[in-house]
């Protein structure tokens, strides 16, 4: 038992690129997680890129900018609202603030503010962080921009409309010590930026009228477009995987010597794998979706040209990568450890296994070199964004997509030709 037990010790140590990464895998994972969400729970530097529309043109307006601008967890970036808006349709940008007209008579006033936050309701979970951001600074801009004692006055004015004439003839009075009140709370809050100005918030309220860009009653429901494209894309590149380690075993079994005394070119072998693995993929992604269909109401009947254009395009990506790694590994255990790793790095900087928002910049900068990015993309496109088939951010997705299998292919063939055939 014990001899039997070294044996395959030695044997496992012996084969050097398995040892590397049956413990690179935990590793690279360790590494990669404590990346993505080594920011909760202690501050970040990350920014939320925000789009400004400035409607009302006034230097109330402007001075407000300058106070949202100055936000340590912002980044600001003036832009006009149609153009706001398409970034929003696209998927590049997740929201705009809208300053709408009559924001600077609203501050003399002491009435709501019009403000309005347009964003992408895929990205909800961004849309409550920033709201924590400006809330504080949208509380105190009476105090901050035009006159406070006038907003306060006329707050309270409105506040005792229907009251009798004593109560508004002490109005003046009211007003001062409301006034020197909530200032000495906007001046503690500017000492300790943590703590949020209850006085300022409860007396002008600091709503603001959250509008999204995209009408999801008419659309399908974000959550399952996120489950079924984020798992199917990571699921679909384990298949192709195991489609392309058969390779591996026809070699092994001597199936593959036997097959190169056939009078054809040898690259066909590879080619009708490439063709079994794609025929499989477009058929995994299609009951995919067909028993998300059924079983969720994914509405697929209205996207179904632009589905299967899609559905195409990623097996062909897909599938060019599992072909590949069985081209270039030696026997399954490489496949099988080289593919792991591979897969749960790119599901993860992807999108499959975590929102793309809460990582860091550089690593949001690195999805695009994930498969699942494009494929998860682009069924947004389609189920959430509805953007049509002449859009050109759908089309540059297809087109990165084929790019991706077709140079991974060309780099299996290669491959296949120097390992694969060298069969003594």
């Amino acid at each position: 038992m014990i001899k039997l037990a070294f044996k395959d010790l030695k044997l496992f140590f012996k084969d050097k690129r398995s040892v590397v990464l049956t413990f690179a895998i935990p590793i690279a994972l360790i590494t990669l997680f404590a990346f993505a969400f080594g920011g909760i729970g202690r501050k970040s530097n990350r920014k939320i890129n925000l789009q400004l529309t400035d409607l009302d043109q006034t230097e109330a307006s402007k001075a407000a900018i300058l106070l949202f601008d100055s936000l340590p967890g912002i980044e600001l970036e003036q832009k006009g609202l149609e153009e706001a808006e398409k970034n929003i349709m696209k998927g590049k940008k997740s929201c705009v603030l809208i300053i709408h007209k009559g924001f600077s008579d609203s501050i003399m006033k002491g009435n709501n503010l019009p403000l309005e936050l347009k964003y992408d309701a895929a990205q909800e979970m961004e849309m409550g962080m920033l709201q924590q951001s400006l809330i504080p600074t949208i509380a105190t801009l009476p105090f901050n921009v035009g006159n406070p004692k006038a907003a306060i006055a006329n707050k309270l004015m409105g506040i005792v409309a229907n009251s009798d004439s004593n109560t508004k003839n002490n109005i003046e009075q009211q007003s001062n010590h409301l006034f020197d009140m909530v200032a000495n709370g906007v001046q503690n809050e500017k000492k300790n930026t943590t703590k949020v100005n209850t006085q300022a918030v409860d007396f002008f309220g600091s709503n603001i009228k959250m509008t999204s860009v995209i009408d999801s009653s008419k659309n399908n429901n974000i959550g399952l477009i996120q489950a079924i494209a984020g798992t199917a894309v990571m699921m679909l590149l384990f298949s192709v995987v195991g489609i392309g380690m058969g390779l591996l075993d026809e070699k092994h079994e001597g199936t593959l010597k036997r097959l190169m005394y056939i009078p054809f070119k040898h690259e066909n072998i590879l080619f009708g794998k490439m063709i079994a693995a794609n025929v499989i993929s477009i058929l995994q992604l299609s009951v995919m979706f067909v028993f998300a269909w059924l079983a969720f109401g994914l509405n697929i009947k209205e996207y179904l040209f632009a589905l299967v254009l899609t559905i195409l395009a990623t097996s062909f990506a897909c599938s060019a990568f599992g072909v590949l790694l069985a081209a270039i590994a030696k026997n399954r255990h490489q496949v099988q450890g080289l593919s792991t790793l591979i897969i749960l790095v790119m599901s993860a900087i992807g999108g499959s296994m975590i929102p793309l928002f809460i990582m860091p910049e550089m690593m949001q900068k690195m999805a695009v070199l994930s498969v699942n990015y494009w494929s998860i993309q682009s069924f947004y496109d389609i189920f959430w964004r509805n953007l049509p088939l002449t859009s050109i951010d759908y089309i540059f997705r297809i087109l990165i997509l084929l790019a991706i299998g077709l140079i991974l292919n060309i780099i299996a063939v290669l491959a296949f030709k120097k390992n694969i055939l060298r069969i003594s």
